[in-house]
């Protein structure tokens, strides 16, 4: 069966985009992360990042034609990467915390919630819900709109003043959870209701597409004018991170969009390089963001948040450099890890 192009080209611009956002919150200082470029970054790697990766992961467990209990083994060795990614690239911290007597809590960051943790506990979830015979599509809608709705609420919920670190996979402003089950679990789900409906979707468009145009004009417009409110909330991470339903459906909207200007630019230029190569990225998407995440997390270590914004473009084309050609390398050692 030959393998749709539209994920990987998604997957691959979503990876590219990871490393700027991640040099400029962890080495760029704070005039250059409030600066007009930061914001920019920011912006581009919020509402077709994580999102969009979570969507597709949801969609391709949906599809999946493995059993429940490989699918479940899988969500297993994902979250044991994500806790030795959050080793490896927190080590040489690991390394002040133990021998320099550097002041933080290792945990926080050996259990700070992670996309792969996030990933690993989606895969488990998904394959348990496609167990379920009757009524799956309705219960994934209900779940959807429950988890995306009521984050607020779980957020307020779950924060104790005592620490903790199991509340946080779950969901609470905790400062170590980015990607928490409330509101994260919504995008893996809205791939796994995609997957299960889209015979029914595809078929509607191509009936009524005068219906179809105007629902995207529709969008469109809604994107724009609340555009002020999804920016403000893509910009401060806090906020992002424990986003809530108005957000959610803002992101849908620019998600929406930017997957039917990908699907344009595919159909009509397949073989452009960029194309290509972004493709390239989405098939390895894995391996380069371990590799990506090992080099800028143990360098920040010595100069978090330090760095002027005229050094960020060395910074990036070394990093960046680096990441592609030891993925490419390790990648033809045919090393593979969980997908």
């Amino acid at each position: 069966m030959k393998r749709s192009p539209l994920p990987d080209l998604l997957k691959g611009i979503i990876v590219f985009l990871i490393i700027p956002v991640h040099i400029l919150e962890t080495f760029i200082d704070y005039p250059g992360r409030e600066s007009i470029f930061g914001k920019t970054l920011l912006m581009l790697g919020g509402p077709i990042g994580v999102p969009v990766f979570m969507m597709v992961m949801g969609y391709f467990i949906a599809s999946s034609k493995k059993s429940t209990s490989q699918n479940l083994i899988r969500g297993i060795k994902v979250l044991f990467l994500g806790l030795l990614l959050n080793i490896g690239l927190n080590f040489n911290l690991l390394l002040k915390i133990k021998y320099k007597g550097w002041q933080f809590q290792p945990l926080e960051y050996i259990l700070g919630v992670d996309i792969f943790y996030l990933a690993g506990l989606s895969i488990i979830i998904l394959s348990l819900l496609k167990r379920i015979n009757r009524g799956q599509v309705w219960i994934v809608f209900v779940l959807i709109l429950l988890i995306s709705g009521s984050t607020s609420y779980v957020n307020n919920l779950l924060m104790i003043p005592s620490r903790n670190y199991v509340l946080p996979f779950i969901g609470g402003e905790y400062p170590w959870a980015y990607f928490p089950l409330f509101p994260w679990l919504t995008y893996p789900l809205i791939g796994f209701f995609f997957y299960k409906t889209e015979k029914r979707i595809m078929e509607f468009i191509k009936n009524n597409k005068s219906i179809s145009i105007v629902s995207c004009v529709a969008i469109f417009a809604l994107v724009l004018l609340f555009s002020e409110f999804g920016i403000s909330i893509t910009t401060h991470l806090s906020e992002y991170y424990h986003h809530t339903f108005l957000f959610f459906l803002w992101a849908m909207g620019v998600v929406i969009l930017w997957s039917l200007l990908l699907r344009f630019w595919i159909s009509k230029f397949p073989n452009f390089i960029l194309i290509t190569f972004f493709r390239w990225l989405g098939k390895n998407i894995t391996l380069f963001y371990v590799i990506q995440w090992l080099i800028i997390g143990n360098i920040s270590t010595e100069i978090y948040q330090t760095q002027n914004l005229n050094t960020y473009w060395y910074w990036f084309g070394g990093i960046f450099t680096i990441t592609v050609v030891l993925t490419w390398l390790i990648g033809k050692t045919n090393i593979k890890l969980a997908r």
